[in-house]
């Protein structure tokens, strides 16, 4: 597979293949998404609320420190390989020797605060959460080889790697499953192995295209700039999105975790397959230039159209499709999970915006959008989660959501000009976007960097 991948041709992506490879991607992540449902219900089924609880606790903790040590490195790198086709060699060497310090940080600090963050659950837990933090090394190392195929234009590539972990954790899983051996720590265990392979391909895909060049200051300094400039978005992106599944295993039970944690993923099931295009979207416009608006837009409306369709049937087949597919002791996440909805399809439009934005070269205007999720998913957290439970942290979610694709949208429409009826749904367009994202563009140089990247 690593030899199909690395071959010349796959290095670059023809400009006029941007609906092909956003549809392949919308594809894979469906596919993601139904492995990830397959487990769900196989984590479910095995170990109830109590198991998910527990394992959510530990994934989740552990991943969101993974993004916040992260220092924006995969947006940063797609962006500037994306500019230069001749960096990916020293990318590659500069931001490895950045990480490899940052996961250390990383790993001490998770060290510190899990039994804070996991203060209402049983020792076992905590102590499994630990001996899972040095995963943490190999996401940060991920985030990078995953940043530069996509600067590639490899998309074919990326959704392969990003494949490989769901479809690997499913098969094991079902193994485990009927060896009758499925526990939290084997699950756990599964996870990590499933990250090591991933990093590992990815490397050597890399490495065998671009080999390996000297490490360059300039560029590192560069690139570093872009970075901290996006990381703002990606603490608040990552801060809005789970903060509530980081917080709630410290004032809730393991079984509301679990409750809380099906009607998460399930909601999130919306965003990841409407914001699939989200992944696409800054490369691709980030080396069209200016063309590239169009392509965001039609994203656009594509992702209201998916989020409206599958954000509709899960809403009013919820009680339905828990019970039938989790069992009846998930009955209780049905209501979350309908006030998640609304918000989740606003949140991946949302996506598709900060990803024109950092195209714009404006990663910092990007930033906050996310900031104000952050505010308010942090400030209605606190106030309501003790009393409210996850009701409250429901609904806290879903209007932060909300007020960050309003904030997105002024901010694009800021930087670029456009009206304001482009930010809405249009049915017009909608049934004219596959004609449209299927029509060649018009070749147009890539617009000069903004120094000022405001």
């Amino acid at each position: 597979m690593l030899k199909a991948l690395a071959g010349p041709k796959a290095a670059v992506a023809k400009p006029n293949g941007f609906a092909r490879h956003g549809v392949a991607t919308v594809l894979v992540t469906a596919a993601t998404m139904a492995l990830g449902l397959l487990t769900g219900i196989l984590v479910a089924r095995s170990i109830g609320p109590e198991g998910r609880g527990a394992l959510t606790a530990v994934l989740t903790t552990v991943q969101m420190l993974g993004w916040l040590f992260a220092m924006g490195c995969g947006k940063a790198v797609t962006y500037t390989l994306s500019r230069d086709r001749s960096a990916a060699g020293r990318l590659l060497s500069t931001w490895t020797l950045i990480l490899l310090p940052l996961a250390g940080l990383a790993i001490g600090t998770g060290y510190l605060l899990l039994p804070l963050l996991l203060a209402a659950q049983p020792p076992e837990t905590l102590e499994l959460a630990r001996h899972y933090l040095p995963v943490i090394a190999m996401a940060l190392l991920s985030e990078l080889m995953l940043g530069l195929i996509l600067g590639d234009q490899d998309f074919r590539s990326f959704n392969a790697l990003t494949f490989l972990q769901p479809a690997g954790v499913a098969a094991v899983y079902v193994a485990l499953w009927a060896a009758g051996r499925f526990t939290v720590e084997a699950a756990v265990i599964v996870q990590a192995a499933m990250s090591t392979l991933v990093l590992v391909a990815a490397a050597v895909l890399l490495i065998r295209r671009h080999g390996l060049a000297r490490p360059d200051p300039a560029l590192g300094r560069q690139s570093l700039w872009y970075a901290l400039r996006t990381h703002g978005d990606v603490v608040g992106g990552v801060i809005t999105q789970r903060l509530d599944l980081l917080i709630i295993p410290a004032f809730l039970s393991a079984a509301q975790v679990g409750l809380y944690a099906l009607a998460t993923s399930l909601s999130w099931l919306i965003v990841s397959l409407s914001s699939a295009l989200a992944t696409v979207v800054m490369p691709a416009a980030t080396r069209r230039g200016r063309s590239g608006r169009d392509l965001v837009l039609n994203s656009l409306q594509a992702t209201f159209a998916i989020g409206g369709l599958l954000g509709g049937g899960l809403f009013v087949f919820a009680d339905i499709a828990i019970g039938l597919v989790y069992g009846p002791s998930f009955a209780d996440s049905a209501l979350p999970l309908r006030l998640l909805l609304p918000g989740a399809v606003l949140y991946a439009a949302a996506a598709i915006l900060l990803n024109g934005l950092y195209a714009e070269n404006r990663p910092f205007t990007a930033t906050l959008a996310n900031l104000l999720g952050m505010a308010v998913t942090l400030g209605g957290l606190l106030l309501f989660l003790h009393s409210g439970g996850i009701l409250a942290a429901a609904i806290v979610s879903t209007v932060a959501y909300t007020l960050v694709f309003a904030a997105a949208a002024a901010l694009y429409r800021r930087a670029t000009g456009l009206p304001w009826r482009v930010f809405l749904p249009d049915w017009a367009l909608l049934s004219a976007l596959p004609r449209r994202l299927l029509a060649k563009p018009s070749p147009v140089a890539a617009a000069p960097a903004d120094p000022a990247g405001k």
